[in-house]
This record gives structure tokens, C-alpha cells and sequence, in this order.
């Protein structure tokens, strides 16, 4: 049964929309000799939503509102169970909006039992584009991302052995030999390459490789594919000095050639006839793999299925103008690319007008930015508004003479963007600056999708911060929490969240959907990394959006949230299950802060308190307090946020803050009351505050800013009394017993 808001007849007129009126028959008119078994196991007939009868294969189709499991299940179910006699194509499409469709293609060969997926994603293609795709599975000239995964971290292998390619170029060489693949002529001449000729190597008076000539070969023609198009609003980029390691690349040349032909036969082949993917993205990641240096931790690129998500919040159409102001190795940009051309329905100058104007990129960092432009190429081109450049306006740190802010900002707005898919630098106010620069490109009523430290807003609400400008030029309309684990693969943990705005001014009754997503459905295999093993994640995307589209509250996963209270701003949202008639206050209006002094390790034997962040207290020789105080940890990733109530003479550890009264006139506060309260709210503090790119740490500045309620000192004192008087009696009989317990135990063994 469906849910109340959403309709499977949706889902259904998508589909006939995409593919017209009587080109496929309906369940109703499905004739009975197919042989289709009904899917509730009993002997009556049953009928897949859609089907269509070729020459040479059927094709099948089930469709759900937003449960694409059950349409996935479903289609495999009638492909195994009818009376078909050839080769069978299933799709399983579910979702509301052309623009947030999943779908799903599998095949099966006639004669067999095995049902296996294409490699399409989340769009309906034309027939004669899946009949070629068929072909090309059925006859095994297609790789699965299991298999290029494999291919990459082969050649990353080869790349590292000897030190023959640095770390920093391996993606640079790899994407400039898919690039150097495309000219036909390098593509026919390269196995015949030889090694330089006698007369070549008295001619010069240096050392001389034995690749030399496949080495000018492929610089060669990278500069010949890439040397157009360079935006003249970008910073001067030479094609030849970025790819002119190249020169030194020293594999034996027989070796060499076989590099050339794994990637051309194994990825660029099938990459070239099958669905594009930002391969140069996959690649960066795997060969960064063995990198260490400083420099390359500052980049963290967004997994596939939260691009996937992203892009799809952004509900593009094909008179969108998507604009990506840090654009890494391009993948926003493709993926809303392929979004829109797969939407323009073979329109060729619609098609046209999409790669030529309605693609803007910015990358700052050369690597990326070639890496961006080979993956554009690659893909069909698009390359025409990528600028090698920041995007942030009054950036100090270039100095570029013949094109000011001003003219930037004019030529970007001239291709009046509409939509903005984002994952920006972390570091510093990166997160903010950008955000508010990508609003001052976009159109009126633009959106802004963009992942970036949940704290960022939180961080900068402080009067005349620039969340409050922010929310002056767009509305936030949702902030969908990602579990801390979805840059792992990049040996990163971030507390992260996906920001939604349209830029309209913020009303402060404007309610905020806030999603938390605390499980993404994908698992951690060894050696593959985080995969959707379960097939969680497509039902998990489709709820997502479903709330997002309709406003839907779910217990404990999205709820609507005010972010201002009394016209105060709180932009981590005030939640509706508090009891909003308690005063909210600072945390520095009710506590002292004071750091704590040793490092966690530095126990000893001793007779005083040693309180870490750990659950379990240490001794010490010495103390430095002597009085009743809260310890609160905020530097020990694992128990960010973990509180202890000490009354009597203690030393603390530098990972956690001394939390001692400081307005006992205004704000008197009963220390083992708050204690309680502090840590029954420590998820959500963690949650709105924790920030970092490699440890999660709370900054004591956020925290001294973050609003908690007061509540009154009498009902404080009543709760101590009424519960945490008679905790405390209860674990005193509690230990009592465990002391009697092991007396008695010890007084058996004894007489054994």
C-alpha cells in the first residue's frame, strides 16, 4: 500500500511520458501466452506493469512510487517466471520527478537463470540507445565497477613500483593517456613505436629513454585533443608544461605499450561505448591511496551515491544552468551533464546549448582542473565555462592584472546560473565563503545544494557573522545529517551535512526540515571499500527525497525546525520536542571554562582523581582543583561530548574542558543536575558542533556560544533530590554488594 502524497500512477506516467503513448503494452492488455506467474506464488496469471515484444529480446518493466527494492525483486521475478523463449531486459524505475528517477536495468540471456545489471544509473534512455547497450553486455564489452577498481589499484601498483610515476602525477598520467587514446592517430600508431634510432640518439647530448618517442607521442597528442577551449577569463594553463612529466616517464618501452593496452582495452573501450562516470575521480582517489603528503589531505571528494543524491535534490530540468565554484575532478558537473542530456530527448541543439552554456566550473588547483577538463572531454566536451581560477571574489592569494572581481562576477551572473552543486574546501571559513559566494552568482530563486561541516552555519551565527548574511539572501530550506563514515575510504572522519537553500530571503517562521541519516545502507569490505552490498541505499535515497518534496516528519529521522527562537538565531534548529518555555542561555553564561592540564597518559599512582575523557577515572600524585566542577571532553574523538561530576580535589586532562559555575545570582545551577542534562543532549551537541578533517574535536569558542536551556535552580534541585540522590544510594549498595559478593567467593576458594 502506498504511502499517503505519492502515487505509483506518478511513477507509470513517467515513464509512458518518456517513452510515448502504445509503444509499450500495459499489465491490462499483456496477452495471457507470455506466460507471466503472479508474483503472490499462487497458479493465477500475473503481469508486469509494462512490456514490450522485440525481434530479438522483451523488455519488462515494474515501477513503484519510491520502494525500488520491491521494483527491482518484482521485475527479476517475471523475468525468471514466464514462458518467454528469448533474451530478456528488465527495468525497475521508481520515484515522483523525472529529475529523482532511480532506475535499474538488468539482462538475461535466453536458456538462463542468471539475472545481471547493466551499467546504467537512474535514467530512462532511448530504445535504441539500450538495444546497442545490450549488445555491448550481452557480448562482454563493458566493465563493472568492481573490475575497474581492480584495473586502477593494478596500475597504481605499477605506477609506485620503483618510484616510476610520483604519487601527486599518477592521476595526471593516467587521465593524459585516456585523453592521448582518443586522437585516432595515436590510438593506431603507438604499438608501432620504436625505441630512438641510432642517428636520433648521436644527435642529442644528454641521456636519452628508451620511451623517448612513445613519450613525445602521447604529450603530443593530449596538447592536440586539449589545446582548445580554455576559458580567457582563466588563468594562463599550458596542456604541454602540465602533462610535461611525461617526457621522464622511464617503463622499458615493451612495458610501456602494455600499460597502453590494458587501459585502452579494459577502460577506455568500454568507458567510451558504455555509461560515462567520472573515471578520473575513481582514479585520483586510488592512486592517492599510497600518497602522504600534506598538500593532497586537503582534498576530500565526494562519494558516488551522495553525488547522485545531491544532484538530484537540485531537481534539475534542461534549461538549467549548473555552476560547480569548486569543481575538483568534475564529477558535479558530469553527472548534471548527463542528467540534462539524457532529459533533452536526443534534442541535438538542445544538447548543443547544454555543453556549450549551461555548464560553469571553477578549480583552483591544477591537477584537479586538468583532471576536470580531461574528465569533461572524455564525456563529450563541456569544457567551454571551466575556469582555472578561485571562484571567492577578493581573493588575496592570486594576483591576476587584466580581469577583476567585477568582471567575474558580471560574466558568471550573464550565464545566469539556476542551480549550484557543491563540496567545498573544509578548512578554515572555506565552508562559509564559499557558500555565500555561490549564492551571489546564482539567479533569484536559484538552489544551492552543497555538503559541507555541520557546524559551519552554528559556527558563524554570532551577530554580524556571515550566517546571518546568508540567511538575508536565501532561504535554507533543509540540512540532511551524513553519517561520519562516508569518507572513510579517504581515511577521513567529518561530521557533514547536506545544506539545501533557494535564494529568497529567510523568514524566521520558515520552518527547516532536518533529515539525520545516521546509516547509509553501505558497508566496509576489505580491499573494495564502502559498498551497497545490501542494496540499501536506493530505498534510503528515495525516502530521503520523498520527505524533503513533501514535508514529511518521521520519528527520530526528520523532523521541522524553526532556526530562530525569540528572534535569536540558532541555526542547528530548535528542536519541537523541547520544552520551549525554558530561557535559552549560552553555555558561557552559566560556566567558567578552563582547560584541562595533563595528557591522558600521564597517570600515575596517587591518591587523587586523574578524569580523561575515557569512562573509566585514573589516579594522579597531585590534584590541581579542589572544588565540585563537570569535566567535558572535547578533543577525544571517540567520547566527544562525555561528562563527569567530580566534588573534592582533581586533575583533568587537556582533552576535556573544567566546567565550573559562573553566574550564581542570575543563574544559579545545581552541578549533578546539569551534569545529567549535558550528557542526555550530548548526541545533538556533538552532532551540531563536532568539526574537523581528520579528528573531531568541539572548539571551545562554538561551545561557549552554544545555547542550552536554563532550567530553574529549584526544579534542578527537585530532580537531584527525587533521582539522582537515589541513584547514588543505589550504587553505594550496589558496590556494597560486589564487595560481598567477592568475600564470600573468596572464602569458598579458600577451603579448597
Amino acid at each position: 500500500m502506498e504511502e499517503t502524497g505519492i502515487s505509483e500512477t506518478v511513477t507509470e506516467n513517467i515513464f509512458r511520458k518518456q517513452y510515448g503513448a502504445g509503444k509499450f503494452i500495459e499489465k491490462s492488455a499483456i496477452p495471457k501466452h507470455y506466460g507471466f506467474q503472479s508474483k503472490k506464488g499462487t497458479n493465477n496469471k500475473g503481469y508486469p506493469d509494462f512490456f514490450k515484444d522485440l525481434d530479438d529480446y522483451a523488455i519488462i518493466v515494474e515501477a513503484k512510487a519510491i520502494k525500488h527494492s520491491e521494483a527491482e525483486t518484482e521485475v527479476q521475478f517475471y523475468m525468471l517466471n514466464n514462458q518467454i523463449d528469448k533474451d530478456l531486459i528488465g527495468i525497475a524505475i521508481s520515484g515522483q520527478d523525472i529529475s529523482q528517477i532511480k532506475v535499474t536495468y538488468f539482462y538475461k540471456l535466453k536458456g538462463s537463470s542468471e539475472i545481471l545489471p547493466f551499467k546504467v544509473k537512474d535514467s530512462l534512455i532511448p530504445l535504441n540507445s539500450l538495444h546497442k547497450k545490450f549488445l555491448k553486455h550481452k557480448n562482454g564489452e563493458f566493465i563493472s565497477n568492481e573490475e575497474l577498481t581492480t584495473i586502477l589499484k593494478n596500475l597504481n601498483e605499477t605506477f609506485h613500483a620503483d618510484n616510476k610515476i610520483r604519487d601527486t602525477d599518477r592521476s595526471l598520467f593516467f587521465s593524459g593517456l585516456m585523453i592521448a587514446l582518443t586522437n585516432n592517430n595515436f590510438r593506431n600508431i603507438y604499438q608501432n613505436i620504436t625505441i630512438p634510432s641510432k642517428e636520433e640518439i648521436a644527435s642529442v647530448k644528454v641521456a636519452i629513454l628508451e620511451a623517448h618517442n612513445l613519450n613525445k607521442a602521447i604529450v603530443e597528442a593530449i596538447t592536440k585533443q586539449l589545446e582548445s577551449k580554455i576559458n580567457n577569463l582563466s588563468k594562463e594553463y599550458s596542456w604541454a608544461d602540465k602533462f610535461s612529466f611525461i617526457k621522464n616517464v622511464d617503463f622499458p618501452l615493451v612495458k610501456y605499450k602494455e600499460i597502453i593496452k590494458i587501459i585502452e582495452e579494459k577502460i577506455y573501450t568500454p568507458y567510451m561505448l558504455d555509461e560515462k562516470q567520472d573515471i578520473l575521480g575513481k582514479a585520483y582517489k586510488i592512486f592517492l591511496s599510497r600518497a602522504g603528503s600534506a598538500e593532497n589531505k586537503n582534498i576530500i571528494l565526494t562519494p558516488d551515491h551522495i553525488k547522485g543524491l545531491m544532484i538530484k535534490l537540485a531537481r534539475l530540468n534542461v534549461s538549467d544552468v549548473v555552476l560547480d565554484t569548486c569543481t575538483g575532478s568534475g564529477g558535479f558537473l558530469m553527472e548534471a551533464m548527463e542528467k540534462m542530456l539524457n532529459l533533452a530527448n536526443d534534442n541535438d541543439s538542445i544538447i548543443a546549448n547544454i555543453k556549450e552554456k549551461q555548464l560553469i566550473g571553477f578549480e583552483v588547483d591544477s591537477v584537479l582542473f586538468a583532471l576536470a577538463c580531461s574528465n569533461m572531454f572524455l564525456h563529450g566536451d563541456g569544457r567551454t565555462n571551466l575556469l582555472y581560477r578561485s571562484s571567492l571574489l577578493k581573493n588575496d592569494t592570486e594576483n591576476i592584472i587584466n580581469s577583476t572581481d567585477n568582471d567575474l562576477l558580471m560574466y558568471i551572473r550573464s550565464l545566469k546560473p539556476t542551480k549550484c552543486i557543491i563540496n567545498p574546501p573544509y578548512e578554515n571559513k572555506n565552508p562559509i565563503l564559499f557558500t555565500k559566494q555561490a549564492l551571489d552568482y546564482l539567479e533569484p530563486n536559484g538552489k544551492l545544494i552543497i555538503i559541507m561541516p555541520t557546524p559551519t552555519l552554528v559556527k558563524h551565527q554570532k551577530n554580524g557573522g556571515l550566517t546571518h548574511d546568508i540567511l538575508k539572501m536565501a532561504k535554507l530550506d533543509f540540512v540532511i545529517k551524513m553519517p561520519q563514515n562516508i569518507f572513510t575510504e579517504q581515511k577521513r572522519t567529518v561530521n557533514t551535512s547536506i545544506f539545501g537553500f533557494t535564494k529568497t530571503s529567510h523568514d524566521k517562521n520558515d520552518d527547516v526540515l532536518f533529515y539525520n541519516l545516521k546509516d547509509d545502507g553501505l558497508i566496509s569490505i576489505q580491499h573494495k571499500g564502502r559498498l551497497d552490498k545490501n542494496n540499501r541505499w536506493n530505498d534510503i535515497e528515495n525516502e530521503i527525497i520523498d520527505c524533503l518534496n513533501n514535508s514529511k516528519e518521521i520519528k527520530n529521522i526528520c523532523e521541522k525546525r524553526k532556526i530562530y527562537k525569540n528572534d535569536v538565531l540558532i541555526a542547528s534548529g530548535v528542536q519541537n520536542a523541547k520544552n520551549s518555555h525554558y530561557e535559552l542561555v549560552k553555555f558561557s553564561d552559566l560556566f567558567n571554562f578552563e582547560k584541562g592540564s595533563l595528557a591522558s597518559d600521564d597517570s600515575e599512582d596517587g591518591k587523587y582523581h586523574f578524569i580523561t575523557a575515557s569512562t573509566e577515572w585514573k589516579t594522579h600524585s597531585n590534584f590541581t582543583h579542589d572544588c565540585e566542577a563537570i569535566i567535558y571532553a572535547t578533543h577525544a574523538a571517540g567520547s566527544l561530548g562525555r561528562t563527569h561530576y567530580i566534588n573534592g580535589k582533581f586533575v583533568a586532562s587537556n582533552l576535556c574542558l573544567i566546567l565550573t559555575p559562573k553566574n550564581v545570582d542570575n543563574y544559579p545551577i545545581n552541578l549533578e543536575f546539569y551534569n545529567i542534562y549535558l550528557s542526555t543532549i550530548r548526541e545533538k551537541i556533538v552532532s551540531d558542533l563536532a568539526d574537523g578533517t581528520s579528528k573531531l574535536t568541539i572548539g571551545k569558542d562554538v561551545l561557549a556560544d552554544y545555547l542550552i536551556e536554563y532550567i530553574p535552580k529549584v526544579e534542578q534541585d527537585a530532580y537531584a533530590e527525587n533521582y539522582i540522590t537515589n541513584y547514588k544510594k543505589l550504587i553505594q549498595e550496589l558496590q556494597e554488594t560486589e564487595k560481598k559478593m567477592q568475600t564470600k567467593i573468596n572464602e569458598i576458594l579458600s577451603k579448597l
